[in-house]
This record gives structure tokens, C-alpha cells and sequence, in this order.
């Protein structure tokens, strides 16, 4: 009787933590979806935007017409990402693990709750946490994930580190470019003359984030197991 009663405790406990993964896999999942559409729809909407030199923090300045659009984009996938490791993590005894993927949702978090032309300071605070530690994310991942999709995050993951380096510390380190229009700041010049521009640095942050968190989320749906490797 005791053996069944252990058994049944068992069985509930796995239960739930198959149930949970599987919330954080759908709210992975939908965040990201969620900000790529309504990103593209800003992007489309918002006058003469341009990739290379616009960010996305642009489309969700307070009195643009892209404002209500971006700022429910960048919102949906804070809280996705946030409630989406809540769920990963709970009662699994990796509350560091839990507070390492958090963060990034944080982050989104406080750059959407602070557009750049409000307050600039929590706005730049909060985009760092964002790109850093989801980059970070993408990478540890690879210690939870079984199959091959592993190796994807970590290209993905490498991928928008290495774009946050750019921008946050490379874009300070190239002389003004030359050819960029005057009116063109020279922190956005910097970025210019390495290749991309503020917008095409920033993409190559953001969309190896999404596609690594939709895979994951994925990956989660389907799995049963997330034994963490030694």
C-alpha cells in the first residue's frame, strides 16, 4: 500500500512537471511569434523606416505611429519569457538556473516599460539584460537539450552575443564613418562602418534569439525528459 501510495506521488509529481514544460514551451513559443509579426507589421507601418539605421526602439517610441503595436510586441515577450522560465524551472531545485533565464525576459520587460524617448537610462539598462543574458540563455541551453537542436543553439546563441559585442562595445571602438550623412549620429555612424548599421546589428541580436526560443519551445512541447548533463 505505501509502495502504491510512493508510486502515485511519483507519477503526480512528473505529471505536473510535463504540464509545466509544456506552458513554457507554448509561452516561448507565442512570444516569439507574437514580436515577429508585430514587428513586421510596425516595420511596414512606421514612415521611411529603414533597417539598417532604425532600431527597433524606434517603432515603440511613445507618439509614433507604431507605438501601441511595438510596445505589445516587445510587453508580450517579456512576460512570455518571464512566466515561460518560471514555469521551466519551478520546483526543480535550479533557482540560479530559474533567475539566469528570467533575466532576459526582465529586460525586455523594462525596455518596453521604458521607451527610449521616456526614459532612456531604465530603457538602456533594460535592453542589455535583454540581449545579454538571452544570448547566454541560448547557449546554457545546450546542457538541457538531448537533441540535435543543441548545436543550433549554440550557433544561434554565439551568433547574438557576438552582435551584442558589436553594438555595446565595437561600436565604440571604429573611427566616425566617413561616407554617413552628417545628420547621422556618430554612434550610429560607428556601427555603419562595421557593416550593418544599428538596425542590422540589432537584428542579428534579436532574431537568433526568437528562432533559438521558438526551436525551444519546440523542443519542450515534445520532450518528456530535461535531465541536465554534469
Amino acid at each position: 500500500m505505501r509502495l502504491t501510495q510512493e508510486g502515485d506521488a511519483v507519477m503526480a509529481t512528473g505529471g505536473k512537471a510535463l504540464l509545466d514544460r509544456r506552458r513554457a514551451g507554448v509561452l516561448f513559443m507565442f512570444g516569439s511569434v507574437l514580436f515577429l509579426l508585430l514587428t513586421t507589421a510596425s516595420e511596414s507601418i512606421y514612415p521611411n523606416f529603414s533597417l539598417q539605421t532604425n532600431a527597433v526602439s524606434d517603432l515603440a517610441a511613445v507618439g509614433t505611429s507604431t507605438t501601441i503595436i511595438e510596445e505589445t510586441a516587445i510587453l508580450g515577450l517579456g512576460v512570455c519569457w518571464t512566466l515561460g522560465a518560471y514555469y521551466l524551472f519551478r520546483n526543480t531545485g535550479r533557482s540560479k538556473k530559474m533567475g539566469l533565464y528570467v533575466l532576459p525576459g526582465v529586460g525586455f520587460l523594462l525596455a518596453g516599460l521604458s521607451p527610449e524617448n521616456v526614459n532612456i537610462v531604465i530603457h538602456s539598462i533594460g535592453a542589455p539584460f535583454a540581449f545579454g543574458f538571452g544570448a547566454v540563455s541560448a547557449l546554457m541551453s545546450y546542457r538541457i537539450i538531448r537533441s540535435q537542436f543543441r548545436y543550433f543553439s549554440i550557433a544561434l546563441g554565439a551568433l547574438s552575443l557576438a552582435s551584442t559585442l558589436v553594438i555595446f562595445i565595437g561600436g565604440q571602438l571604429v573611427g566616425p564613418c566617413g561616407s554617413c550623412a552628417g545628420n547621422v549620429p556618430g554612434y550610429t555612424q560607428r556601427l555603419e562602418e562595421l557593416g550593418l548599421g544599428l538596425g542590422g546589428w540589432e537584428s542579428m541580436i534579436i532574431y537568433p534569439l526568437l528562432i533559438w526560443l521558438i526551436g525551444f519551445g519546440s523542443y519542450l512541447l515534445a520532450s518528456s525528459d530535461l535531465r541536465e548533463e554534469a
